[in-house]
């Protein structure tokens, strides 16, 4: 290994013959990644984003190259001097991964002493979902803290702080209803260009789920799969009831997949609700906000920069985006509810699309 790098030095290294490298596409319509990487690495791409991420498509913003190399050699690449525009990026999650970004040609190269294991393939989503969150913020498009399902074709956004209820009203939602995911915790906003109209963006970002949310949950297939992930990583799902910090990973597409619902990747906003837990409410009700509540709702849940998107790849990001980033313009509820409520929540919910879709 050489004792400096350049971008030709990389990009000469990623068009050498190999029968063990593919390239591939993956994104939106308007934030496309090309990856060039070992055959495991593009498969569990394609298996992690299924749903979420379109495949294929001819333009592209960025270039991920995964650079596998013999672990005797990961200590020279990392010490490497670098020739401009390189730059090194640091990944919180994976202090032991070599990246360098070149800002100027929108690429990442990626060095894996072993790219066929999970945890470096996980790293290769986590700078694909990066780079496609750069583009979109690049390009004005807002990301907001909140969580999103369509039902009876209206998307339905829960907007609120951390712990106010929103994955648990989600997986009520997801339970009863036969409402279809779109994102648990974070999604990008798309201004329809013929209307006022705006679309919800999801992402393959696994949902974090508490004990005490699985809880709540009737019996059911959903309740029954979610109880024996949580017993096979932590034990007794009765042990952690009252944990607020201890959270199960799982994959929205099994999750939804648990649930007998599948995920849409984009759905029409309709209508936004703020959960509120209230220990004195007897039963759940809604409040509409006004038009200052609305915006401060919306405004406080904002993500403007890549940092508060996905904050352990911000150093992947460019510059934050100077455009004004508008907020929905919808209906919008406080839905206040009693912390036991469970599925008569979603029922409330039901009711409110029902209207919202008939006014529609």
């Amino acid at each position: 290994m050489q004792d400096s790098l350049s971008v030709n030095d990389l990009d000469a290294w990623a068009r050498r013959p190999s029968a063990s490298l593919r390239r591939d596409r993956f994104g939106l319509m308007m934030a496309r990644v090309e990856i060039i990487a070992p055959s495991p690495v593009i498969d569990y791409v394609a298996w992690y984003t299924e749903g979420f991420f379109a495949r294929g498509g001819s333009r592209v913003g960025a270039r991920l190259v995964i650079h596998e190399v013999n672990p005797e050699l990961i200590g020279s690449v990392k010490d490497a001097r670098l020739t401009p525009p390189l730059r090194r990026a640091v990944l919180p999650t994976s202090p032991d991964t070599v990246c360098f970004v070149d800002d100027t040609h929108s690429t990442v190269h990626l060095f894996l002493a072993a790219a066929t294991s999970d945890e470096p393939k996980l790293v290769a989503v986590r700078i694909l979902r990066a780079l496609v969150l750069r583009a979109l913020l690049g390009d004005g498009r807002p990301f907001f803290h909140a969580a999103c399902f369509t039902l009876r074709g209206v998307g339905v956004a829960l907007v609120g702080r951390r712990t106010a209820g929103k994955t648990t009203l989600l997986l009520h939602c997801l339970d009863s209803l036969g409402a279809l995911l779109v994102s648990n915790d974070k999604f990008a906003l798309v201004q329809d260009t013929d209307s006022d109209a705006v679309d919800a963006l999801g992402f393959p970002i696994q949902i974090g789920i508490r004990a005490g949310s699985v809880l709540t949950l009737g019996d059911s297939s959903l309740r029954a799969f979610l109880m024996r992930r949580w017993s096979q990583r932590f034990g007794g799902v009765e042990a952690h009831r009252d944990d607020l910090e201890t959270r199960l990973g799982i994959r929205p597409q099994e999750l939804a997949a648990a649930a007998d619902s599948t995920v849409m990747p984009r759905c029409r906003l309709g209508v936004a609700i703020e959960p509120c837990l209230d220990p004195d409410a007897v039963t759940p009700r809604l409040e509409r906000l006004n038009e200052d509540e609305r915006r401060t709702l919306w405004t406080h849940n904002l993500l403007r920069r890549p940092a508060e998107v996905f904050p352990q790849q911000a150093a992947l990001a460019g510059p934050t985006s100077k455009i004004e980033m508008r907020i929905p313009e919808v209906p919008t509820y406080r839905l206040v509810q009693p912390p036991t409520a469970g599925p008569l929540t979603s029922r409330v919910i039901e009711d409110l699309v029902c209207r919202v879709s008939v006014e529609g």
